[in-house]
Parts: C-alpha cells; sequence; structure tokens
C-alpha cells in the first residue's frame, strides 16, 4: 500500500472505522433483538404451557362428563332391561291358558325357568313374580299336576326333589 496517498491512507481509515463502529452497533443491535427474541420465546412457552393446562383441564372435564354420562345409559339399560323382564312377565301371564292346563297351572308351567332346580327355589321365583298368596304346599302340588299332565318331570337325589320344565307344545 505504499503507492497510496495519505489522503487516501486517512479515507480508508476513516471508512474502517466508520465500517468498525457500524458492526458495532449492528453486534449491539443483534444482541437485543436475541434478548427480546429470548424473552418473547419465554413468553409464547409459558402461554403454550397456560393454553395446554387449560386444554388438559377442559379433557378432564370432558372425561368425567362422558363417564357420567356412561354410567346414566349404563343405568337406563339395567332398567329397559327389568321392563322387558316385566313385559315378557306380562305377556306370558295374559295369553290364553294350554288346552289341557287350568289358567293357574298355565301360568305357573310359563313363569318358572326351563333350568332344573329344587322345590325351594322354584317356590321362591314364582313368589317373585307376584303369587304371594301361593302357600308352599299348593305350589308343590299344582306342580305334581303339571308332571302327572307331562309338563314338569321330577327325580330326587340326595333327599331333594328336582323339578326340570319339559318342551310341550
Amino acid at each position: 500500500m505504499a503507492f497510496l496517498k495519505d489522503t487516501e491512507r486517512e479515507q480508508l481509515r476513516q471508512l474502517v472505522k466508520a465500517c468498525l463502529l457500524e458492526i458495532s452497533k449492528l453486534k449491539i443491535e443483534l444482541k437485543k433483538c436475541q434478548k427480546e427474541s429470548s424473552r418473547s420465546l419465554v413468553q409464547e412457552h409459558s402461554k403454550l404451557q397456560e393454553l395446554q393446562k387449560e386444554q388438559n383441564i377442559h379433557i378432564q372435564e370432558k372425561e368425567e362428563e362422558i363417564h357420567e354420562l356412561v354410567k346414566k345409559l349404563e343405568k337406563k339399560d339395567l332398567e329397559i332391561k327389568e321392563l322387558k323382564k316385566v313385559k315378557n312377565q306380562f305377556k306370558l301371564l295374559t295369553q290364553k291358558p294350554k288346552r289341557d292346563l287350568t289358567s293357574f297351572q298355565s301360568n305357573i308351567y310359563l313363569l318358572l325357568p326351563d333350568k332344573e332346580d329344587n322345590l325351594e327355589n322354584l317356590f321362591e321365583w314364582i313368589i317373585d313374580m307376584g303369587f304371594t298368596e301361593l302357600t308352599p304346599q299348593n305350589f308343590e302340588h299344582a306342580l305334581r299336576n303339571l308332571e302327572r299332565k307331562g309338563y314338569f318331570r321330577s327325580r330326587e337325589s340326595h333327599g331333594n326333589v328336582f323339578w326340570k320344565k319339559l318342551d310341550k307344545d
């Protein structure tokens, strides 16, 4: 650079100084921007966390609401099942008696379950159906009549008498 004049050198030096000064200013501005960006990122992050907390609370509330609705549905399903059972029992009680049975015998035949069981359990079953005035002796007598007519079969096992409904149309 020996061939540059002093004024040109001085101008170049001033230009370099101005550039270095501008670079320093830009570095300071960059640091400010970085701090601002970092602060805004922290704020954004905290806002997102707050939003996520609110959403989690909302989701939990909705899950609890769903749980309550499922409970209500299960309760209603049980009620419907019970009502269908009552409807079926009513249908059985009001249908025309079998041709060779009395209305009472027909009701007992239709209402008792198909599975084999002992006299006590069958008596409890028929009492639950609404035959509250029926005595165990009258019930056993009715079962014996139904057995004689071919609607029930009895068998003794270890001192207990078991009754089984037979399919008879």
